[in-house]
C-alpha cells in the first residue's frame, strides 16, 4: 500500500472519527462524500458537522467550551481535509 493511499485513509479516519459519521454513510454517494460536507462547514459552522458527544463537557463554561473546542476542531480538520502527499 503506497503512501498515498495511507495518507487518505488517515485523513478518512479522522474525519469519521469526530463527525460520527462513516464515510460510507447513505448521505454520502455519488459526487458527495464526508470531506465536502466537512469542507462545507469549515470553519465558520464546524461545529454543526462535529459529532455532538465531543462537545459536551461539564466543568467549563458553554462559551469557553465552544470557543476551545471550536479552535482544536478547526486545526484537526483542516489537517484532514489539506493533508496531501
Amino acid at each position: 500500500v503506497s503512501t498515498k493511499a495511507h495518507v487518505y485513509s488517515y485523513r478518512i479516519l479522522l474525519l469519521e472519527v469526530f463527525t460520527g459519521r462513516k464515510s460510507t454513510d447513505e448521505q454520502f454517494d455519488g459526487d458527495f462524500s464526508l470531506r465536502q460536507w466537512v469542507a462545507e462547514a469549515f470553519p465558520v459552522a464546524i461545529s454543526y458537522v462535529i459529532d455532538s458527544h465531543l462537545l459536551n463537557e461539564s466543568n467549563t463554561t458553554p462559551t469557553e467550551r465552544s470557543a476551545a473546542m471550536n479552535e482544536l476542531l478547526v486545526m484537526i480538520m483542516e489537517i484532514a481535509c489539506h493533508v496531501q502527499r
